[in-house]
Order: structure tokens, then sequence, then C-alpha cells
């Protein structure tokens, strides 16, 4: 995937380009202004897609079973991975 990085002058000069290069292409295209990152313009359905696994991940946070997840997901990480038998016998 290449990136595109685009100061915010050329952006505002030529968003028509900028918006048909996204909506081919579909890869972003992030803006800088001074030289430093401030946003990032992606395709609609990218966007969509991003917002849908972030509000599935919320949900699972939300949920015992969810916390319970990333409480051992974390546990693993360090090395301290058990056997899914034991972590659903827990369970019930």
């Amino acid at each position: 995937m290449a990136v595109t990085i685009l100061p915010t002058s050329e952006v505002r000069d030529k968003i028509a380009s900028v918006l048909n290069r996204i909506s081919e292409t579909g890869e972003p295209v992030f803006i800088t202004r001074y030289s430093k990152a401030e946003a990032v313009l992606v395709p609609i359905e990218r966007y969509n897609a991003m917002m849908d696994l972030l509000e599935d991940r919320e949900d699972e946070l939300d949920t015992a079973l969810g916390r319970r997840l990333l409480e051992e997901r974390e546990a693993y990480a360090r090395g301290e991975g058990r056997d899914l038998e034991d972590v659903v016998a827990e369970l019930d």
C-alpha cells in the first residue's frame, strides 16, 4: 500500500482530485499542517468498516465475558496463557 501524504494547502486546492484518488485507490490520504500529521481521509466504506469493528469491540468490552476475555488476552500477552478448557470451566 502506497502512503499518500499531502499538505493542507494541496488538499484545499485540489480537493476534487484528492477525493477521486481516494475513491479509485481505496487508500487513505494523510493530511499534514506544518509538516505534522493532522488528519486522514479514508473512503466511506473503510470508515464504516472501522466503525463497525470499533462498535463490536466496545460491545465486547461491555459484557462480563468480554471483560474476562480481555483479562485472559492480557495474561496471554504476558506469557501467562492457560488452557481454554480451564477458562471455560471457570465461566460456568
